[in-house]
């Protein structure tokens, strides 16, 4: 396989490239932000000298994906490798986790505003304990989020049926206009609360005015004058990992 990394930007810390031959017609530029990889696929009959010219081509186009993909954050993932020494995100902060041994009702709880305090049975099984960290923080998101439907729904003249949770792979949320239900991306328990009110407007927005029109964005605008910087955070939060 022909080494390519001469030809490719090499400032960027910890990224990797591959090259793929297939049988395809066309060389393809893939970039995958949470793997740091750029992979490269090409024509098995290409030569070497095509494929230099059409990587040189593409160098800045590279270096630019690079550049915006390595200052995008990504979601914490709150269950992953949970030891005696790790962290969650809960609210923008990243709060330390203090693992207690404890016989009766396994429990998760915020003991002070910088602490998490679990407390299981020594052994405790993995996938239950990852259940527990799911449930706690969805008890968390639907609390805030109660809080801040009883703050607007007056203000904006609308009410939601109902308000769910669920893991979304692109969307912050979504609105069915039709049955008044909203729906909330999980993920949002881990960012701070001022992009979960921005989200929750915006879809309360959506009882008043179903579309993406100007009449929307200007009810926005009456309630949170400061959408648009709010917005601008949620873009550069990666949903795909």
């Amino acid at each position: 396989m022909q080494d390519i990394r001469r030809l490719l930007p090499a400032a960027f810390e910890g990224w990797h490239y591959e090259l793929v031959y297939k049988s395809i017609r066309h060389i393809y530029f893939r970039i995958y932000p949470d793997k740091k990889i750029v992979r490269i696929s090409a024509p098995h009959q290409i030569s070497p000298k095509t494929l230099e010219y059409a990587i040189l081509a593409k160098s800045a186009w590279l270096t630019n994906k690079i550049t915006t993909a390595n200052h995008v954050v990504q979601p914490y993932k709150p269950i992953s490798a949970m030891t005696d020494s790790c962290s969650c995100m809960v609210w923008g902060k990243k709060l330390p986790v203090v693992r207690k041994a404890f016989k009766s009702r396994p429990g998760i709880c915020l003991t002070t505003e910088s602490e998490i305090t679990i407390r299981v049975p020594s052994g405790y099984d993995a996938k239950k304990e990852e259940k527990l960290w799911q449930r706690w923080l969805r008890s968390l998101l639907n609390e805030r989020i109660q809080t801040l439907l009883e703050k607007w729904q007056p203000v904006m003249g609308v009410v939601a049926a109902e308000c769910r949770l669920k893991k979304m792979k692109t969307r912050w949320g979504s609105c069915n206009t039709s049955v008044r239900r909203i729906w909330i991306n999980a993920v949002l328990v881990h960012l701070d609360p001022c992009l979960l009110e921005y989200v929750l407007v915006h879809e309360l927005a959506h009882l008043e005015e179903p579309g993406h029109t100007q009449r929307f964005y200007q009810i926005i605008e009456t309630y949170l004058p400061d959408w648009k910087s709010r917005e601008i955070r949620l873009k550069q939060i990666a949903l795909r990992q």
